[in-house]
């Protein structure tokens, strides 16, 4: 008791947990349809070898820890010889501190993670795109259904259930507080 206690009277505490909300929030309604736009676009997609090369490139951040990633981000983002900055000098602009700047950090944070998150999130969309019975694509494709309307009316409430629940396991997730990638982003 006497940890909450103290943890209730430090100034800051308020201002942590506000943070923490609002960057969770965030992750939350860009990062959760990411993975379902991408997994739709990738299910449209005809031609095999690019399919899996963009596949392949989306899957591969997830396996790669966040120290590395920090560490390409910091080298990505650096003020002065940051690729993005040496594209705003040579426009006449002023270089900006990405990972220094508070306006911008929240912002780099929540890219960073759904750049991280994207791909996983897809391989769960796709497996279950891949059960869809494609006798209905056939049916609707009879009945002179283009593909957007495919989209919406078979893939959209195919994957209704999957959805539902990984909605679900994301807001368990709101107050997670992402040390390691704010620490190596910080640190790196």
């Amino acid at each position: 008791l006497e940890n909450f206690k103290y943890l209730f009277s430090v100034g800051s505490f308020w201002e942590v947990l506000k943070n923490t909300l609002v960057i969770s929030f965030y992750n939350l309604a860009l990062g959760f349809p990411a993975p379902i736009i991408l997994a739709l676009l990738l299910n449209e997609v005809k031609q095999l070898k690019f399919k899996k090369l963009v596949q392949t490139i989306s899957y591969l951040p997830h396996f790669i820890s966040w120290v590395v990633l920090g560490g390409l981000f910091v080298q990505f983002l650096s003020p002065s010889f940051g690729p993005i900055n040496l594209l705003l000098k040579s426009l006449g602009k002023d270089p900006i501190f990405f990972l220094a700047d508070p306006k911008w950090f929240r912002s780099v944070l929540v890219t960073t993670s759904i750049w991280k998150g994207v791909g996983w999130g897809t391989i769960i969309y796709l497996a279950t795109l891949s059960s869809i019975d494609p006798g209905q694509y056939e049916a609707a494709e009879i009945d002179g259904a283009n593909r957007l309307h495919k989209m919406i009316h078979i893939t959209l409430p195919g994957l209704t259930p999957v959805i539902t629940i990984m909605l679900i396991f994301a807001a368990g997730g709101l107050i997670q507080d992402n040390f390691d990638q704010i620490y190596n982003l910080l640190l790196s």
